[in-house]
């Protein structure tokens, strides 16, 4: 009922080569994955794990 009229945002700690594999059924990965990859723009961050970071700074 959404495609085409608005945006969606999905946030993964998994790549997406590894959505897939996160989700246990084919079938519905790919019925799921397939909607929403379509007309998708991925944005990949890359950069140092912030958790870890900011831990190290309170623990410390």
């Amino acid at each position: 009922a959404r495609e085409g009229r608005g945006s969606t945002v999905v946030t993964s700690q998994f790549d997406p080569e590894d959505w897939y594999r996160s989700l246990h059924d084919a079938v519905i990965a790919e019925s799921i994955l397939n909607r929403i990859v379509s007309n998708a723009e991925l944005v990949q961050l890359d950069g140092p794990n912030m958790r870890r970071h900011t831990h190290t700074e309170t623990s410390g």
